[in-house]
């Protein structure tokens, strides 16, 4: 398997331009989950604690801050006050330095939250993991979380990592009041006929930003991942991403073909040059003018709080609003690409053991949903757990999906992904080079 940093320098990306991935519908408060569930996520706490408090600390290292260190601090919150553990968490952005170094010098933290899958995975292939079907328990794990899930945070069999948060890929952002299109397309094909029909009027229908400092290019590279994954489909994606196959291979120059149609011509709002030089946090701002520039923005769950940011006077589901993405491929339909955070285990103690037990119940889960800024991975949270509309129609969408997968670049060597994002940039620019271009990535292997 390649394995990198892809997660996390796309986190940080979001993190240097928006301050948070997050819906963000709602006020900046840590969390406002009713107080019952606050009770339960206490009681649950004792429980997996077994049932007294056992004082000490637990140390963990993560990406997070600012009102997103808050929020998940507010989750933490009844752990601590039910079992008396202190958890000390330390956020940082370079990551993958610093737990390279600690572990390293032989004084890693207990656990990692982290968005870098790879990473973490790394680690599982050196040993330096804790297996957390042993820890938590293979009957906890299979009642809270999906196959699916469960796979991608295993090696070798052993359990490295499990989600206690996530985004949902793979969502079309639109203005009900002025998109007339289809918002239940049946098809990809379906969706690009009206988006070529606006073209051939004189409007651009989508609106797409590429810009994001050393990270640009990663929206593009985001989306032909997504394209192939459901184009391709799921066995052709794994083996892409582990290196099996090749980037020159026809199955890669057909997404990357899929996307260069949202982009071609006047299909983007601002031809090429505006969509290389446009923040994709303000992708969509041309979507809100009078008359609208464009009418469709493809994103994941993050961009609705990013939209509601720029323009506070919106109403969700009034002014704003998302689809899924239609199926690309009949042979392949109902699948959903996601990222987030997982937690893994690297010294295991009663207080780190009570922790991730906590993560893998429900009731810690709903307080994910709480924060408004999460979709939880937890199968048992139920959609009122959500405030936030656009992650209870989120959540709705992930619990519909036929199978979801992470994208593949968070699981690749971070060259390949500098290198994935680079050809996304320039096939944008330039895309008779595809071929040329795809070879580039390929030397980066």
């Amino acid at each position: 398997m390649n394995i990198g940093r892809a997660g996390i320098a796309t986190a940080a990306a979001c993190l240097l331009a928006i301050s948070a991935c997050s819906s963000g519908t709602q006020p900046t408060e840590a969390i406002s989950a009713p107080q019952a569930a606050i009770d339960a996520a206490k009681a649950s706490a004792l429980e997996v604690a077994g049932g007294k408090e056992i004082g000490g600390k637990v140390t963990m290292l993560g990406v997070l801050g600012g009102p997103e260190l808050d929020a998940f601090n507010a989750v933490l919150a009844p752990f601590e006050e039910a079992t008396g553990i202190d958890v000390q968490y330390e956020g940082t952005r370079d990551f993958a330095a610093i737990l390279q170094t600690r572990v390293n010098g032989g004084n890693p933290p207990d656990m990692v939250s982290t968005p870098a899958i790879g990473e973490v995975s790394a680690l599982a292939a050196k040993g330096d993991l804790e297996n957390l079907r042993d820890v938590i328990g293979d009957d906890v794990l299979n009642a809270n979380f999906s196959k699916s899930l469960l796979d991608t945070g295993s090696l070798n069999g052993e359990l490295f990592g499990i989600f206690d948060q996530v985004n949902l890929g793979g969502l079309v952002w639109y203005d009900p009041k002025t998109y007339k299109g289809p918002t239940n397309p049946a098809s990809w094909d379906e969706l690009q006929q009206w988006a070529r029909s606006e073209e051939s009027a004189g409007t651009s229908p989508w609106c797409v930003g590429l810009e994001s400092g050393a990270a640009s290019g990663w929206p593009a590279a985001d989306f032909i991942d997504e394209i192939l994954l459901r184009q391709a489909g799921p066995e052709f994606h794994e083996r892409w991403r582990n290196g099996q196959e090749p980037w020159t291979s026809q199955d890669v120059k057909t997404a990357f073909e899929t996307y260069g149609a949202t982009v071609a011509g006047k299909m983007a709002y601002g031809g090429t040059t505006t969509v290389l030089s446009t923040n994709f946090a303000k992708a969509a701002n041309p979507m809100f003018t009078s008359p609208p520039g464009c009418y469709l923005n493809q994103q994941a769950t993050f961009m609705g709080g990013i939209i509601m940011d720029s323009f506070p006077d919106l109403k969700a589901g009034t002014d704003l609003d998302f689809f899924p993405v239609p199926d690309f491929n009949p042979q392949f339909p109902g699948i959903r690409s996601i990222s987030g955070e997982i937690i893994g285990v690297l010294t295991t103690t009663p207080q780190s053991a009570a922790l991730a037990k906590y993560f893998a119940t429900p009731e810690a889960a709903t307080l994910i949903a709480a924060t408004g800024r999460w979709l939880s991975p937890n199968t048992n949270v139920k959609p009122d757990a959500y405030a936030d509309p656009f992650l209870k129609k989120a959540s709705q969408v992930l619990a519909d999906a036929k199978a979801t997968q992470p994208l593949g670049n968070s699981l690749m060597a971070q060259t390949e992904v500098d290198a994935f994002w680079k050809a996304a940039l320039d096939y944008t620019k330039n895309p008779d080079q595809l071929d040329a271009i795809l070879a580039n990535v390929e030397s980066a292997k």
